[in-house]
C-alpha cells in the first residue's frame, strides 16, 4: 500500500509540473507581447502623434538666430594724381575671452594665463573663479600676432580667441575734426560721432542682415525655403575732396602759427573758389582719432570753421564796399574826408590806431582799412541795404557744407526792433555781427568767381565693396553780385596787397587779392571787449584764374604783433607757397 501510494504521488507529481511549466510559458508570452504591444504603441506615439513636437526640439538644437552685421565703408582722400590714400579702414584686431563655467581650475590656469597675457595672476584669477559664468572679457584690440599664436598653441580649455574688426585711422590727428570717429555713445549704439563719420553715418553703416534657420555640424548656414534671411548690405566707401599732401601742408602751416604766436586755437581752410571743393581744412587744437577715448576737453572734437561764430572785424569791409559798388552809390575813385572818427547815437567810433587820413577814395579805404570809410558806404547805401548784402553773402545761413553740427552766423543786430543807427555803423566794418569761417570763405568766393558764390562741400562721390564710383551733385552757385562788381572789387583787393596791409602774403610773381581783419573778442555774457584779439585773412591767387582760396583765422596770439598783416598773412603765405610748387603753377605776373 506504501509503495502504491509512493507511486501515486510521483505521479501527481509530474502532472503538476508540467501543468505549472504550461502556466509559466503562458504568462511570459502574455508579458512578451504585452511589452511588445506597449513598445508599439509607444513608437506610435513618438513617430505619429508628437512627431512634429519631437522634430522641432531636434531641430531647435541647430537652429540659430543671427544679426550679421555689415562691412563700414572706407574713407579716401586723394593726390594731385588722383591716387587715393585711406584714411578711415576696419582693422583686424582679436579679442581674448574666457567661459568661465568649463574651467576645471581656475588657480592653474590664471597661473599659466600670466605668463602669456599683460595682465596679473590674480587679476584673472578674479575674472575667471566665476563658475556658471558664460563669458569674461581677459584683452580686447589685441594686435600682437605671436601673443595670439601663443595662446593659440597653448589650447587652454574655457579660454578662446575672436577675431574682430574696429576702425583705424593710419594718419591718425589728419583732418581730426572733418573725418570724426566711431565710437559707443549714450545709446550704447556704435556709430559715427563728429565729422564725416556721423554726417555720413548711414551710407558708411550700411544696413545689418538677419539668419534665422539651421547650421549645419560644421556651424555653416543651411539654406531652405523654411530659413528666414534679410541680406546684409555693405556700406558705401567715400571719396573725399581733402587732398593729402594739401592738408599735411595746412595743418603744418597751422600748427607753427599757432605755437610760434601762442594763440589759443585756429583755422585754415582752402577751397576752390570755382567749384567749392574743399581741398584742406586744419584746425588747431587737434586730436589722435586712435585715441580719442584719451582727450580730456571734448570741445576739441568740434569742428571750429563752421560750429564757432565770431565778430570778424576789417574782413568784412570788402562786402560792405561790393554792395555800395553792386547799388552804383559809391565807385572806387568815390572820396570823402576822413576825420578819424565818426559819432552816433551818442558813440564816438574810430579809426584803428586813432589814424586820420584826410581826403582819400574807396581803394584807399580797403587798403589802409579805414573804418569811417566802411562807415562812409553804409551811410550811402542805408541799413537796409547792408543787411540786404549780407544776407546775399549768406552771413546768417548755413553754407551746406556736408559736416555736422554747422552753426549760423548772427545778424541779429541788424534786425528790428534791435536794429539801430549804431548797429548797421558798427557792421559795415566787422562788428557787432559774429559769422563762422565757412561763412566768411563761401562769401569771398562770391567775389573771387564773377559774383556767384558756391557751396562748399568735401564729399566728391561713393563707391561700393566692387569699387563702382559714383559721384555727387554739387548745387548751382548763387549770383550775388554782378560779374563787372566782382571784377572791380577784386581789383581793388590786389591794391590791398600791393599797396596796404596784405603785403606780407604776397610772393613775388603771382597776383593775390586779399584782406585782413583784426577784432578785440567781446567778453562773455556782459557788454565791452576784452583786449585779446582775433586775426583773420582771407585771399584768392593767381587773380587772372583764381584757383584757391584760403582763409587763415587764429585766436588770441600772445606773442609777436597786435595786427593781422604780420601774423597770419605768414601761414597764408606758407600754403600758397606750397600750393604753388605742388600743383606747378606758372606765375602770372611779369
Amino acid at each position: 500500500m506504501i509503495r502504491r501510494r509512493k507511486r501515486n504521488w510521483r505521479k501527481l507529481t509530474r502532472v503538476s509540473s508540467a501543468k505549472i511549466s504550461r502556466g509559466g510559458f503562458f504568462i511570459v508570452q502574455f508579458l512578451f507581447v504585452l511589452i511588445v504591444f506597449i513598445l508599439i504603441a509607444r513608437l506610435y506615439d513618438i513617430q505619429i502623434n508628437k512627431s512634429a513636437q519631437f522634430a522641432k526640439k531636434a531641430e531647435a538644437i541647430h537652429e540659430t538666430e543671427v544679426i550679421l552685421k555689415p562691412q563700414r565703408g572706407l574713407i579716401y582722400c586723394h593726390d594731385k594724381d588722383g591716387s587715393l590714400i585711406p584714411i578711415a579702414i576696419n582693422k583686424k584686431y582679436y579679442s581674448i575671452f574666457a567661459v568661465p563655467k568649463e574651467i576645471e581650475n581656475p588657480s592653474e590656469t590664471a597661473q599659466l594665463l600670466a605668463t602669456l597675457l599683460p595682465l596679473s595672476e590674480e587679476e584673472i584669477l578674479k575674472r575667471i573663479d566665476k563658475p556658471g559664468d558664460p563669458y569674461e572679457p581677459l584683452l580686447k584690440k589685441v594686435e600682437d600676432e605671436d601673443l595670439i599664436a601663443k595662446i593659440k598653441e597653448a589650447d587652454i580649455k574655457g579660454i578662446y580667441i575672436r577675431e574682430e574688426k574696429y576702425r583705424y585711422y593710419p594718419l591718425e590727428n589728419f583732418a581730426a575734426q572733418v573725418i570724426g570717429f566711431v565710437a559707443e555713445g549714450d545709446d550704447n549704439k556704435v556709430k559715427g560721432r563728429y565729422g564725416l563719420e556721423a554726417y555720413y553715418e548711414d551710407i558708411l553703416a550700411g544696413k545689418t542682415g538677419e539668419f534665422s534657420g539651421v547650421r549645419d555640424a560644421l556651424g555653416r548656414f543651411i539654406r531652405s525655403l523654411r530659413n528666414k534671411e534679410v541680406s546684409v548690405v555693405d556700406g558705401l566707401s567715400l571719396r573725399t575732396t581733402i587732398d593729402k599732401n594739401v592738408q599735411f601742408a595746412t595743418e603744418k602751416a597751422l600748427a607753427n602759427l599757432i605755437k610760434g604766436r601762442k594763440a589759443t586755437k585756429g583755422t585754415i581752410i582752402v577751397m576752390e573758389p570755382q567749384t567749392g571743393k574743399i581741398l584742406a581744412l586744419a584746425n588747431w587744437p587737434t586730436f589722435n582719432l586712435n585715441k580719442y577715448n584719451e582727450v580730456k576737453d571734448y570741445s576739441v572734437f568740434r569742428n571750429y570753421a563752421i560750429e564757432e561764430r565770431y565778430e570778424p572785424g576789417s574782413v568784412v569791409k570788402p562786402l560792405t564796399m561790393a554792395a555800395g559798388i553792386d547799388l552804383g552809390k559809391v565807385t572806387p575813385e568815390t572820396t570823402y574826408v576822413d576825420k578819424g572818427y565818426f559819432k552816433v547815437g551818442g558813440r564816438t567810433l574810430r579809426n584803428y590806431r586813432g589814424e586820420v587820413f584826410g581826403k582819400v577814395n574807396m581803394r584807399r579805404v580797403l587798403e589802409m582799412s579805414i573804418n569811417t570809410g566802411a562807415i562812409f558806404v553804409e551811410q550811402q547805401i542805408g541799413g537796409n541795404n547792408l543787411r540786404k548784402y549780407f544776407k546775399k553773402f549768406g552771413l546768417d545761413s548755413k553754407t551746406g557744407i556736408d559736416l555736422p553740427d554747422e552753426i549760423t552766423g548772427d545778424l541779429s543786430n541788424l534786425e528790428y526792433p534791435k536794429a539801430n543807427p549804431s548797429s548797421f555803423v558798427t557792421a559795415s566794418y566787422g562788428v557787432g555781427i559774429a559769422i563762422t569761417p565757412m561763412e566768411l570763405i563761401r562769401a569771398y568766393s562770391a567775389i573771387a568767381n564773377k559774383g556767384l558764390m558756391v557751396t562748399p562741400y568735401i564729399l566728391e562721390g561713393v563707391e561700393n565693396r566692387f569699387r563702382a564710383y559714383t559721384p555727387v551733385t554739387t548745387p548751382e552757385p548763387q549770383r550775388v553780385l554782378s560779374p563787372e562788381t566782382a571784377e572791380t572789387l577784386t581789383s581793388m583787393l590786389v591794391g590791398v596787397i600791393e599797396n596796404g596791409f596784405g603785403g606780407n602774403a604776397k610772393i613775388k610773381g603771382y597776383s593775390l587779392a586779399g584782406k585782413t581783419g583784426t577784432a578785440f573778442i567781446p567778453f562773455q555774457g556782459e557788454r565791452g571787449y576784452s583786449n585779446d584779439v582775433i586775426h583773420t585773412f582771407v585771399g584768392f591767387f593767381p587773380v587772372s584764374n583764381p584757383r584757391f582760396l584760403i582763409l587763415v583765422k587764429m585766436n588770441r596770439p600772445q606773442w609777436g604783433a597786435d595786427a593781422a598783416s604780420h601774423t597770419v598773412t605768414l601761414a597764408f603765405k606758407e600754403v600758397e607757397r606750397f600750393l604753388i610748387n605742388y600743383y606747378n603753377i606758372p606765375p602770372d605776373e611779369k
